[in-house]
């Protein structure tokens, strides 16, 4: 299952920065419409296909966000 440090692994390395729990796509230059389907496209393939039938997660642009909404979903543990 997803962790919430898996998380933050994947964005850190799709936007080429550290990225923590605070972090925000307006307060990172790469974090740009592009990152954010390769960070959904890996998300996909960590969460078996189900996080791509979250529709809110694609407008989700902070690393809160993305936790908040994949917990509702039970797709990531603390």
């Amino acid at each position: 299952m997803l962790t919430e440090k898996k998380l933050i692994q994947i964005i850190s390395k799709v936007v080429g920065e550290k990225v923590d729990f605070s972090s925000k796509a307006v307060n990172i230059e790469n974090w740009d419409s592009l990152a954010q389907l390769q960070i959904l496209s890996n998300l996909d393939k960590v969460t078996k296909g189900q996080s791509s039938k979250i529709e809110v997660l694609t407008g989700a642009s902070s690393v809160k966000d993305i936790i908040k909404i994949l917990l509702k979903r039970k797709l990531i543990k603390k």
